[in-house]
């Protein structure tokens, strides 16, 4: 159950940077940095752009329970972890994991974003918010779920790619 409620959030989290349209703070850069000429030509819209668009990607694809369109989306390194569970490692188990959740139908994905953040050089984000859900429990029963989710995100190869994940329920026990 904790495998579906991790690709839950995680597809609850991608719904959140589709929605994400809230602009950041341009004081970040800096140029006394040595940093400074990258971060001069990193354009934060077009990021949060590519960053929304693989979100929404990432969406339509767990929605349709294609878990092969889902694994583009993660850096090979990627550490995934919820409530309760212990850290899924790499691309292999974050696979088995969405395996799990697509098994339990999710549905009915809704969040709330709270932001979409860069590091001043522009080659890291992270976003975070809410988020609502309804999986079939091991009976079959439908069931909801919501709470909060955080992505990092890091830019490789010229893509965005989540590097780790977390989320945690609202609700308190079993």
């Amino acid at each position: 159950m904790r495998s579906r409620d991790r690709v839950v959030l995680a597809a609850a989290g991608s719904l959140f940077l589709l929605g994400c349209g809230k602009g950041t703070s341009a004081t970040a850069d800096s140029a006394a940095t040595a940093s400074s000429t990258a971060s001069a030509t990193f354009d934060k819209n077009a990021a949060r752009a590519e960053i929304l668009g693989a979100d929404s990607a990432f969406v339509r694809a767990m929605m349709a329970k294609n878990v092969d369109s889902l694994m583009p989306y993660y850096d090979e390194s990627v550490v995934s972890m919820s409530e309760g569970g212990k850290a899924v490692k790499g691309l292999a188990d974050v696979r088995a994991s969405y395996n799990q959740a697509v098994k339990a139908n999710p549905s009915n994905l809704t969040f709330q974003s709270e932001g979409v953040n860069f590091s001043d050089d522009g080659t890291m984000a992270w976003d975070y918010g809410t988020y609502s859900s309804t999986a079939n429990d091991a009976k079959g029963k439908p069931v909801k779920s919501s709470g909060n989710f955080l992505n990092v995100w890091k830019k490789v190869g010229g893509h965005w790619r989540i590097v780790a994940e977390i989320s945690n329920s609202d609700k308190a026990g079993p």
